[in-house]
């Protein structure tokens, strides 16, 4: 947060496509949060599209047919990214990551142009995740962001 803090004292315009604009107003919001295994189920919703499948998962997604396995292997990869994520935050993952998908639809989507195929729905998992994190691919353009259902806030 430092380094944010540090960018956010002399950064005070932004050039995007040839174009400068001049930064008016700067707001940051600081605050701890769980994150880690948790001893019981949590319940969250896909706020954004969740992209679970690369192309090699997409074939393999195609081709399992019946709902329940396509469900299997979404669980797994939901998993994975989760394991990726406590990876990449230096978070050692303690104990086995338990995860249900409970509703789950398909939605098109893209990605720089690309069709993609991403998911909305519901699931749970025995794992804290702060609200608006996103999980699996392209989460730094918004695709994955969750939300705890029934969160007290």
């Amino acid at each position: 947060m430092d380094a944010i803090k540090q960018i956010e004292s002399v950064l005070n315009e932004l050039s995007l496509n040839r174009e400068t604009y001049k930064i008016v107003e700067k707001k940051s919001n600081e605050s701890e949060v769980t994150f880690g295994v948790a001893g019981d189920k949590i319940v969250y919703s896909f706020l954004t599209p969740w992209l679970a499948l690369n192309a090699k998962n997409y074939e393999k997604y195609q081709m399992l047919g019946t709902w329940g396995k396509k469900k299997e292997l979404l669980e797994k990869i939901l998993i994975g990214n989760i394991i990726s994520m406590s990876k990449s935050l230096g978070y050692t993952v303690p104990a086995p990551i338990e995860a249900n998908i409970h509703h789950l639809k398909e939605v098109k989507t893209s990605l720089k142009g690309t069709p993609m195929l991403g998911f909305l729905g519901n699931f749970s998992v025995n794992f804290e995740i702060p609200d608006y994190w996103g999980i699996g691919k392209s989460v730094s353009r918004g695709f994955g962001t969750v939300e705890r259902v029934n969160s007290e806030k």
